[in-house]
């Protein structure tokens, strides 16, 4: 997986019921995380999407913001970004679903340069959700664009 993959859409085709769908992306974003990007998240879940809330840093990601004040700025303005999980199509026992980051935060100049504001921390969890569907699905077809 590459720097970018968060601000990518992810297209995913399993062989599984959406509600199996949506609960894996709520696991992966309910996750613990690594010990560096760790984060909390806020999950919203209904019966065709569900929306994750990031809601800050926690374990030593917490603790590096406190001693940077750019850290704690770029963390303060990712407060609110939300990537977000939808059921497209169900085709008998296969579902395609897509998540985004449909809201983020910027900073500084470098989020005038497209930089989203602690895309580190995000970005783990969104690669979390491809392994929660292969765990549903091996075979799952997975694709960004």
């Amino acid at each position: 997986m590459g720097l970018l993959d968060h601000r990518r859409t992810w297209h995913y085709e399993v062989s599984a019921a959406p509600a199996d769908c949506i609960r894996a992306f709520a696991t992966a974003f309910n996750s613990r995380g690594g010990l560096r990007a760790k984060a909390k998240w806020s999950i919203r879940t209904g019966s065709d999407s569900a929306t994750a809330t990031y809601e800050g840093r926690q374990g030593l990601a917490a603790a590096a913001a406190v001693l940077s004040k750019t850290v704690t700025q770029e963390t303060d303005t990712a407060i609110g970004s939300q990537v977000t999980f939808r059921i497209n199509e169900v085709n008998g026992s296969r579902t395609r679903c897509s998540m985004a980051l449909t809201a983020e935060g910027r900073s500084g100049i470098a989020g005038l340069l497209g930089h989203t504001s602690d895309a580190g921390v995000i970005r783990p969890y969104m690669q979390a959700v491809a392994n929660e569907i292969r765990k549903l699905d091996p075979a799952a077809q997975i694709e960004s664009a």
